[in-house]
């Protein structure tokens, strides 16, 4: 058995619609990895059903051919294939009700999520909310409903003041979306390519729900109508086509969304080279920065493997004297320690690569204490975690070791103190996030203060202790776009602040 299909051409309004969608899911990243980007897939998931029920649902009325054809430039063969298509008509309204619901619902939830601006307890509740509104939406705009209650005049009265409400929440739910995503955009990030992230989600949903409140200004909406008949329905036409300024405003405002739709992905393409090309010359700079420090390791390393080959010759050599043979040992254990030493040096002046992360503050600073404490039982290590839903970009491994360098540092000053105390806190700070880590000791000479970030720059006189550790945190912390301070005093000890930049 055959079957006809539709003439090809004079479509090309449809295909530049569907191609914008293709566009916005681009925005997208490419993997559902977290919730901002399951929001905006729903968005565009709201999107496509809501438009493809409303122009399977048009299609039920010659009445709308000639606007279909003036703004989607539909051919006759098209409409005349979609007319003779059977579709069933409760399912389309269910489809398109449930798109537009599901389109404002995500928005929502993809404002909150993405800009972080409430408190957790807040995100679920916005949540909860959006879900609840979801469900009753459709209830109120199901056909079955209508079909089952539309004889009851007290339902056409409730129907009325919910239908009201929803529509003025619709659009209130719009404004308080972009809201969000302008304030946090001008306000919160302190990233370049964060920042112009923001800027092109931004850009990217304006045409999308611009045009989306062009196509449905009126929906949801009750389609449906029951007759005299029983099981008979008259299926009521969407007041779509009844603006001339719409139908004028339409095909240009499509075009103009395409404009800027392949405008956004161009600079998303932008921005991701940048944030390689940054990447590249982070480790660039971290690479130069220990260049110099890692020929000194080397060339120190041969010169002590091959003492320690000599001293090994001695020890066989005066094997029977015991003086001499003690003296060889120490020379030995020296030699041993001072190579560890240099291996762990050079572990940290390898080639550094960032795995960046949304984290918590709290994540890698608890990390870096519970593995002081399981070394430091003498100290008092105080924890005070401070109350912030905010997050940070962040590398843990690399993150957990510079704040366990310091965290080590600070141990190594009190071990001949009675009452050593360490203090570790977080909080914020006008959208920075505060690592501050202080002690009790000695403190640090002021003289000093200024080197003490300085590859190879060391106080202490143990052949264990190198100069690397601090020289290590400070090019993680830039590298995470943070900054470190210092403040000593002999009286009041020591004082480690990291500042890392809020998403």
């Amino acid at each position: 058995m055959s079957r006809s299909f539709p003439p090809r051409g004079g479509n090309a309004m449809i295909f530049i619609i569907l191609l914008i969608l293709v566009f916005s899911i681009t925005l997208t990243f490419k993997k559902l990895s977290n919730t901002s980007t399951r929001f905006m897939h729903g968005i565009i998931l709201g999107w496509v059903l809501s438009f493809v029920a409303f122009i399977l649902y048009l299609s039920k009325f010659n009445y709308y051919y000639n606007i279909m054809h003036l703004v989607f430039d539909f051919s006759p063969g098209t409409w005349n294939y979609l007319v003779l298509t059977q579709f069933n008509p409760q399912m389309l309204i269910r489809l398109l009700n449930g798109g537009v619901i599901l389109f404002h619902c995500s928005l929502l939830c993809f404002a909150v999520s993405f800009t972080r601006s409430l408190k957790t307890k807040w995100q679920r509740t916005v949540y909860a909310a959006a879900a609840v509104l979801f469900v009753l939406q459709l209830v109120l705009y199901d056909p079955s409903v209508h079909i089952a209650w539309q004889n009851s005049a007290s339902y056409h009265a409730l129907f009325g003041v919910l239908d009201f409400s929803f529509k003025a929440v619709k659009y209130a739910v719009i404004w308080f979306s972009f809201g969000l995503l302008i304030n946090y955009y001008a306000n919160y990030p302190k990233i370049k390519f964060l920042k112009n992230l923001t800027l092109y989600h931004i850009l990217g949903l304006i045409p999308v729900t611009g045009l989306h409140l062009l196509l449905f200004p009126w929906a949801p909406q009750n389609l449906i109508r029951t007759t005299y008949l029983p099981g008979y329905y008259n299926y009521l036409q969407p007041p779509f086509g009844s603006s001339p300024l719409m139908l004028l405003i339409l095909p240009y405002a499509i075009y103009g969304a395409l404009i800027l739709m392949i405008f956004v992905v161009y600079k998303f393409n932008a921005i991701e080279m940048y944030r390689k090309n940054r990447d590249v010359q982070i480790n660039k700079s971290i690479d130069t920065a220990t260049l110099g420090a890692r020929a000194f390791t080397h060339a120190l390393k041969n010169h002590l493997i091959a003492i320690r080959s000599e001293a090994e010759y001695l020890k066989e050599l005066h094997a029977d004297n015991e003086e001499t043979a003690y003296s060889v040992n120490l020379m030995l254990k020296s030699c041993d320690s001072a190579l560890g030493s240099i291996n762990g040096a050079a572990d940290k002046l390898k080639h550094i690569q960032l795995n960046l992360q949304p984290l918590a503050l709290e994540v890698p600073v608890r990390k870096a204490v519970e593995q002081l404490g399981a070394r430091e039982h003498q100290i008092t290590i105080d924890l005070n975690v401070g109350p912030t839903n905010s997050l940070s970009y962040i590398d843990p491994q690399h993150m957990e070791e510079a704040i366990f360098n310091l965290l080590e540092n600070a141990a190594e000053s009190l071990s001949r103190r009675p009452n050593g105390r360490i203090a570790i806190e977080t909080g914020e700070r006008n959208r920075w996030g505060i690592i501050r880590i202080s002690d009790n000791g000695p403190g640090i000479s002021e003289e000093n203060l200024d080197m003490i970030f300085d590859p190879f720059f060391t106080t202490k006189s143990s052949i264990n202790n190198w100069g690397i550790g601090l020289s290590y945190c400070h090019k993680i912390i830039a590298a995470h776009d943070g900054r470190i301070e210092v403040e000593s005093s002999a009286a009041s000890g020591t004082t480690f602040t990291i500042y890392l930049p809020f998403i």
